[in-house]
């Protein structure tokens, strides 16, 4: 058998872009300042709206994961056919040059080799930041960037989520979906192609809300380009880079270990160096 061949397409890191102005997220934030507190089940407990004011606005970029990994397998095995006689007279059968007897239940026995091929892919989307599985396909048509280092990110005050989740993590998870045994005497090919590796940062906006008459905050958290909201957490100061761009996106000598434990085959490594221009 050849090496194992594992591919790594090119890495990407891609910023979502077409948002809102702070100014249009500000209002939108503004007319839905109840549904900070809309959890409330009793009417009579519920806000009044002017009751609610805004304490603290700002501009984060999420990072999110979007990854796929697909497997080509190529092998052969021996198979035995069984051949049902029903005719009565016949005895023995030539086949192929050899000549077979029959079974006592009027079978004949054909030894043959299957020539198989296998393929199989796998697609995630993940939190880069808190490992959640989130919803992103949508996204993937929305228009974009290309940047070379979250740094790119940090003007205007904005707060750029850190990644603490490596690219190698979510490749060894679906490689553990995708390299399953198989049944085979010969393997003649097996190809690891890690097709997509792009690390997403998507604009989102947070506002505090305080209920003054209750002392109560709480934050919604708005998604920049669609203007969807749910609950969320301001930060109020940047956060430090937990990996670097490298580290993050590192993945020959761990998949490559995960691939072949023990390292007993070779496994050549085919990976296109990440663009480095903006």
């Amino acid at each position: 058998m050849e090496a194992v061949k594992l591919e790594v397409a090119e890495s990407r890191i891609l910023v979502l872009t077409g948002e809102k102005s702070f100014e249009d997220m500000k209002e939108l934030a503004w007319n839905k300042k109840t549904a900070a507190f809309g959890g409330l089940k009793n009417m009579l407990s519920r806000p009044k709206p002017e009751d609610i004011t805004i304490t603290h606005s700002e501009k984060q970029y999420k990072p999110v994961w979007h990854v796929v990994c697909s497997v080509h397998l190529e092998y052969k095995r021996r198979q035995e056919y069984l051949i049902k006689i029903d005719d009565p007279a016949v005895q023995k059968v030539m086949l192929c040059g050899e000549e077979k007897e029959l079974s006592p239940e009027r079978n004949v026995s054909v030894t043959s080799t299957e020539h198989c091929a296998e393929d199989d892919s796998r697609e995630i989307f993940m939190d880069a930041h808190t490992e959640d599985a989130v919803e992103f396909s949508k996204y993937l048509e929305m228009p974009n960037r290309l940047i070379s280092e979250t740094e790119e990110l940090m003007g205007d005050d904005s707060i750029v989520i850190p990644a603490k989740v490596k690219a190698a993590y979510l490749i060894r998870k679906l490689m553990g979906e995708l390299l399953k045994p198989v049944d085979a005497d010969e393997v003649l090919a097996e190809n690891v192609r890690i097709e997509t590796m792009d690390l997403y940062f998507m604009p989102i906006y947070a506002f505090e809300y305080h209920w003054e008459p209750k002392n109560k905050k709480n934050v919604l958290e708005f998604d920049g380009l669609t203007g969807e909201y749910q609950s969320g957490k301001v930060l109020k100061e940047k956060m430090a880079e937990v990996f670097s761009e490298e580290t993050l996106f590192e993945v020959g000598a761990e998949v490559a270990g995960f691939i072949v434990p023990g390292g007993n085959i070779p496994v050549k490594i085919l990976q296109e160096a990440r663009k480095k221009g903006k």
